[in-house]
């Protein structure tokens, strides 16, 4: 990708690279392979819509098969990639160019040989550098090819043996992985207080979160509630909006099935629910409108909730998180 001076675009801001080194064609029929690089080029495009990507400026260099590198694959006509769908090679190459590109000068160091969960990568400079930036506290996350069966999705550990560095980046083959990657930055970069919204929205993209919302109302520190609070969010964006539809609303059943992922859970007892003044402590003021948090989910049986309210169609179907709070009245 070129900047305004016809130079490649430079960024530290990104989170994300491809690693080249998964474009391994070999051993792929034709129409697998066109599948393929049609999924991957969806995961890419989905990203790129969100935020940037980077890649190695040499990464049409890269042998994706025998005396084959990548240019050759999807410029070359008559050339191997003939086989598969021009269209989609085609659109591997608009996206691949739409990336801008890890800058080698941040680091001169970067290794070009590594280890992902104990298997050896050759020519794996995005790799090497996506290791060296997680060291300095910038966790990387790396989009792969996804006929790539050596690397599993995921945190994987990754080591440098020229210098025994070491660390976990995540691997992803589709955009909706990456929610899972920004949930882990909260205790991998040991998050503050203050920027817990600021991941927010990619971290649980089905969920708004109410800025009235305190840690220091509940009964313990932050450091303690933190990964509590973010397992409760991650299993509400993930599955609470399916179980209640796949329940008709029954809040046994829900109770049931998300109890699964180690929550507890539930809507406001009847008993409650009948106390008028008791229920607008469960009132939350979000942009001029006021929304009923009526489930909650609990840390323990005496304390800790974290109040929430249904799929709600004024925030496009979103579910506010209105409440943290050690117990309100009942």
């Amino acid at each position: 990708m070129l900047d305004a001076d016809g130079e490649p675009c430079r960024d530290t801001s990104y989170r994300l690279v491809v690693d080249e080194t998964s474009f391994d064609f070999r051993e792929l029929e034709p129409d697998r392979l066109t599948h393929l690089l049609d999924d991957f080029n969806d995961a890419l495009g989905d990203v790129l819509r969100e935020r940037p990507v980077a890649t190695a400026e040499w990464w049409l260099e890269h042998s994706c098969l025998d005396g084959c590198e990548l240019a050759d694959f999807l410029y070359v006509r008559g050339g191997p990639g003939d086989e598969v769908s021009p269209d989609v090679r085609r659109r591997t190459a608009v996206l691949m160019d739409r990336c801008r590109t890890w800058d080698i000068d941040e680091d001169a160091a970067v290794p070009d040989t590594v280890s992902v969960a104990g298997q050896p990568r050759e020519l794996a400079w995005t790799l090497g550098h996506a290791l060296r930036r997680t060291l300095k506290g910038h966790t990387m996350a790396c989009l792969v090819f996804p006929a790539d069966s050596v690397i599993a999705g995921g945190w994987q550990p990754v080591a440098s043996p020229t210098d025994g560095a070491e660390s976990e980046l995540y691997f992803l083959r589709s955009a909706p992985g990456l929610t899972a990657f920004w949930r882990g930055l909260y205790e991998r970069e040991n998050v503050p207080e203050r920027l817990f919204p600021n991941l927010a929205a990619d971290a649980f993209p089905s969920l708004v979160l109410a800025g009235s919302l305190s840690f220091r109302k509940f009964d313990g520190t932050y450091r303690e509630l933190r990964s509590w609070v973010v397992k409760v969010l991650g299993v509400l964006d993930d599955h609470f909006a399916d179980a209640l539809e796949r329940h008709a609303g029954l809040p046994d059943q829900i109770q049931a099935e998300l109890g699964r992922f180690g929550i507890d859970l539930s809507p406001e007892s009847p008993n409650t629910r009948a106390k008028e003044r008791v229920m607008r402590q469960r009132d939350v003021d979000h942009d001029g409108e006021t929304y009923r948090c009526e489930w909650h989910a609990k840390q323990h049986p005496a304390r800790n909730r974290v109040h929430f309210t249904l799929p709600e169609q004024r925030l496009g179907g979103r579910i506010l998180v209105g409440i943290f709070v050690d117990h309100l009245d009942t």
